[in-house]
């Protein structure tokens, strides 16, 4: 049994399927694209835009560090990772949930640069007219 899973065993198949979900997640992100460009919503709160955001790509969203120096300011790292990206956000506050809404607005910010840099936005105004 071994022997004929080794035999079948073709590493150019997988890379087809790596394609595939990576494929899958830009086409994800695209159709996500739409949340990102609700700029009102995303500094309203920040957080939540960032975790639908990250729900519907399935990327994984997550607080990385959380520290506060002698002077009570509070840092917050933010992590935003999917198949074809990596985003880190940094924010500072003087309490730990306006470090948190920093971060994730600067991941945000970011997403959207990236964003329309690939030509999302013209592609999003094409699908609607």
């Amino acid at each position: 049994r071994q022997e004929i899973i080794i035999k079948e065993f073709n590493p150019a198949m997988n890379k087809q399927v790596s394609q595939a979900r990576q494929q899958s997640q830009v086409d994800r992100e695209r159709a996500s694209f739409s949340i990102l460009m609700d700029t009102a919503r995303c500094e309203r709160s920040p957080v939540e835009v960032l975790n639908v955001y990250a729900a519907k790509t399935k990327a994984v969203s997550k607080i990385e560090s959380m520290d506060s120096s002698p002077d009570k300011i509070f840092r917050c790292t933010w992590l935003y990772s999917s198949l074809t990206r990596d985003v880190d956000g940094r924010g500072e506050g003087t309490t730990k949930k306006q470090a948190q809404q920093q971060s994730a607005l600067s991941i945000l910010n970011k997403l959207q640069e990236m964003d329309i840099a690939k030509g999302m936005l013209k592609y999003q105004q094409n699908k609607y007219q």
